[in-house]
């Protein structure tokens, strides 16, 4: 092996180890939040809180989700659903949920896509605190008090909250499961060192002046994004960015069914990414591409050379011990359960999912949905 290749192998490890190592640390130093639920309580704190929801074509998920915000600890809220031009039964059972709530109302998103129809429910919302989540999520009974309690303590413009899949029985919804808490945490774990680079609309909380003061920065012509751009924009105004590390606000969402719509679902998050102008999330996505594109590169050049299978060999392991640490450490909140062959296919597959993914996103049709 040359010195050149050795010194860039060497290189991507030590700036991917610390990375991690980052990750890890502002995991850790974000406090966990537990509040004492009193049903039969109601505090306003001072600002009055607005549930916003966009659904398209979900009247098969929206009956969990009903039911949820029915049982919420915390009742006082005004619920906003936005209707993304659904054409299966997703109004009928809009219309019919309304009796539930005392302050509750429909609106039609007047464009298709996510962004425009959530555009349409902040405008209408008469809330200071906008809480959003989607239509295929179930919140736990305490979300909306808890989000309501922290943003009281915090005052903060945006709230990252947590969010995990369904715990599936098949090999694919696991690794699946394993993929996104390691997403979110990290997600979760940049904020904490002071650096947020990702958060989940399914699971967030922001003041409807700083969505306001954000309009100029949230790329209208995508149709998804209004989450990351939010995020991105109120951290270059130097506005306040929480974390929620507790129990009582997750979020639960459906995995991807089949490896089509998971690959798709990637792709689209990743279409988005030449418009992120942020550069702790540039630095990020540029160590994490490296270090998934070198093993793929190694393994291509021991096939000419047969003695750089050692060194890939040495490279996957030393990223298996890496990325199992950081898995280590947030599965207690996530309650997940590692398993060595899980941990392994996720570890060989990564790389060539990262790779596609990057590769597919660029010809990706930003019009599709």
């Amino acid at each position: 092996m040359s010195d050149l290749l050795f010194f860039i192998v060497v290189f991507i490890l030590i700036v991917y180890l610390s990375l991690i190592v980052i990750l890890i640390r502002g995991w850790v130093k974000i406090p966990f939040v537990d509040i004492e639920s009193d049903v039969n309580q109601y505090q306003t704190h001072g600002f009055k809180t607005s549930v916003i929801i966009c659904c398209r074509n979900e009247a098969h998920h929206l009956p969990a989700l009903i039911n949820a915000l029915k049982n919420q600890s915390n009742s006082h809220f005004e619920l906003i659903w936005v209707n993304d031009h659904s054409t299966d039964q997703t109004q009928l059972v809009l219309e019919d949920s309304l009796t539930y709530f005392a302050d509750a109302k429909i609106f039609q998103s007047p464009q298709p896509g996510k962004k425009q129809a959530q555009r349409a429910g902040i405008l209408a919302a008469n809330g200071e605190l906008i809480i959003t989540t989607d239509a295929d999520c179930v919140p736990a009974s305490t979300w909306i008090e808890t989000m309501v309690d922290f943003q009281s303590r915090q005052q903060a413009d945006l709230i990252i909250a947590p969010v995990k899949f369904y715990r599936g029985k098949s090999l694919f919804t696991q690794i699946q499961q394993l993929e996104f808490a390691t997403l979110v945490g990290s997600g979760m774990g940049a904020a904490g060192a002071g650096m947020p680079v990702f958060c989940n609309a399914a699971n967030m909380a922001f003041t409807k002046q700083a969505w306001i003061d954000s309009a100029n920065d949230l790329h209208e012509e995508e149709l998804s994004g209004d989450d990351v751009f939010l995020l991105h924009s109120i951290k270059k105004r130097k506005g306040k960015v929480a974390v929620l590390k507790s129990m009582q606000a997750m979020v639960i969402t459906g995995y991807q069914k089949t490896l089509k719509s998971f690959f798709r679902q990637r792709v689209r998050w990743a279409s988005k990414s030449p418009k992120y102008k942020d550069v702790d999330t540039i630095a990020t996505g540029l160590i994490v591409a490296a270090i998934n594109l070198l093993l793929p590169v190694l393994a291509v050049f021991a096939v000419f050379q047969s003695q750089l299978w050692l060194i890939f060999g040495v490279v996957f392991l030393l990223k298996l011990i890496i990325d199992v640490l950081f898995l280590m450490t947030i599965r207690p909140f996530f309650q997940l359960k590692i398993n060595t062959l899980h941990v392994l296919l996720l570890s060989l597959l990564y790389p060539v999912y990262v790779v596609g993914v990057g590769i597919s996103s660029v010809f990706f049709d930003k019009k599709s949905w």
